[in-house]
């Protein structure tokens, strides 16, 4: 598991802002920015500052649509960043739910399913 915070700002500024109801985070590839809601819990915040950083770090343009390839990419890598492997195979043994999965890594749902996701395609690629 990486320091976020510290992993954004040697590719982008990081800003919090207020945001309108539903926006969580950008990349902004043209001012190298990652902006931030305000509103966003810690958890919240490591998970979408990490999603940002992977949209930063491929110098992603605009990437509307919850399942675009660079999102998805963005997920997985995310994820990979916030998730120590080992405890994840841990937590695993003692949790098959994804909601307490995530509960007991304290991250997002959202992590767990693109982790997961990642461990799925990683498996094929192996094959």
């Amino acid at each position: 598991m990486i320091d976020v915070e510290a992993e954004a700002l040697k590719w982008a500024s990081v800003y919090t802002i207020p945001t309108a109801h539903g926006s969580l985070g950008a990349y902004d590839g043209e001012e190298h920015a990652i902006y931030l809601s305000n509103r966003l819990s810690p958890t919240q915040r490591r998970w979408v500052l990490a999603h940002e950083i992977s949209h930063a770090r491929h110098h992603d343009g605009r990437c509307y649509g919850s399942r675009n390839h660079m999102e998805r990419r963005a997920d997985m890598e995310a994820s990979r960043m916030i998730i120590d492997p080992l405890e994840y195979m841990a937590a695993e043994k003692v949790y098959d739910n994804p909601l307490w999965l995530a509960r007991e890594l304290d991250v997002m749902p959202q992590t767990i399913f693109a982790y997961r996701e990642w461990l799925h395609d990683s498996m094929y690629l192996r094959v």
